[in-house]
């Protein structure tokens, strides 16, 4: 008895998109083939009722036309011989795409029963959707928010950063780095350059090591320890680089020495 109440309570859910679906403790997958299945009945429910009302409210407007045309004939105004417009055949022979694509019932039947057939056709394939629409407007949603969040990251990063700036060539030591030849402090995040990547430079091609940040007086720099290659080694991604110039190390303080406190 439970397992059947907790199959009609997840019902409602399959509507959702389903990377919400696992946040219920209710048999959502499994009850989303048979919710296919309801909306469709209830797609046919609200359309053929709906296609009839639809049918009589043309066969109303065709008798006052033909009524019209009657009176007109009786009146003289027009010949018995006269040929009859076709006008009200092609209004049925139209009704059924008319109604399905034109009217407001029709549209929203036709949506259910379409997308029944895909929830329905999706379930025999391992891979259940929820609604189309509440679908896409969840994965509208995301995208928006994750859009807003990466430009808040990105004018908060560039703050820190400061004024842009060419790429500046340190030692390895000035990173405080050892077996690393030498280290690109760069004002922005290089996109492509990841760790593996190969630099290929006019000195030689390199391989980049992970890259940090470290902050500086100028701003945040990003820094990308690059190591050159003595060996063959397998080149899966590659990015061209023409090297800044070498600068020399930051002179460091040296601590002065206090002291030793009088006891």
């Amino acid at each position: 008895m439970r397992t059947f109440i907790d199959s009609i309570l997840a019902l409602p859910l399959t509507l959702l998109p389903r990377r919400y679906w696992q946040s219920f403790d209710l048999p959502v997958l499994t009850a989303a083939r048979y919710s296919g299945f309801l909306m469709l009945f209830a797609g046919f429910a609200i359309g053929i009722p709906g296609y009839f009302r639809y049918l009589d409210r043309l066969r109303a407007a065709t008798a006052i036309s033909i009524l019209e045309i009657s009176k007109l004939q009786v009146a003289g105004k027009l010949p018995e011989t006269a040929e009859v417009s076709g006008v009200p055949a092609a209004v049925y022979a139209l009704a059924p795409i008319s109604f399905a694509l034109f009217s407001p019932l029709g549209l929203l039947a036709t949506y259910i029963i379409v997308t029944s057939i895909i929830r329905i056709a999706s379930s025999y394939i391992d891979e259940p959707i929820g609604d189309p629409i509440l679908t896409a407007i969840d994965a509208l949603g995301r995208r928006w928010t994750a859009t807003r969040r990466e430009r808040t990251h990105r004018v908060a990063r560039e703050t820190l950063e400061g004024t842009m700036e060419p790429d500046r060539r340190y030692s390895g030591e000035w990173a405080g780095l050892a077996g690393v030849d030498f280290v690109i402090a760069s004002a922005r995040r290089k996109p492509e350059w990841h760790k593996g990547t190969c630099v290929v430079t006019s000195d030689g091609w390199f391989t980049l090591g992970e890259p940090f940040d470290r902050p500086t007086p100028n701003g945040l720099r990003t820094i990308y320890p690059l190591t050159l290659q003595t060996t063959p080694e397998v080149v899966r991604k590659s990015v061209g680089y023409e090297l800044p110039p070498l600068r020399p190390d930051l002179p460091r303080k040296r601590e002065t020495s206090r002291p030793p406190a009088e006891s």
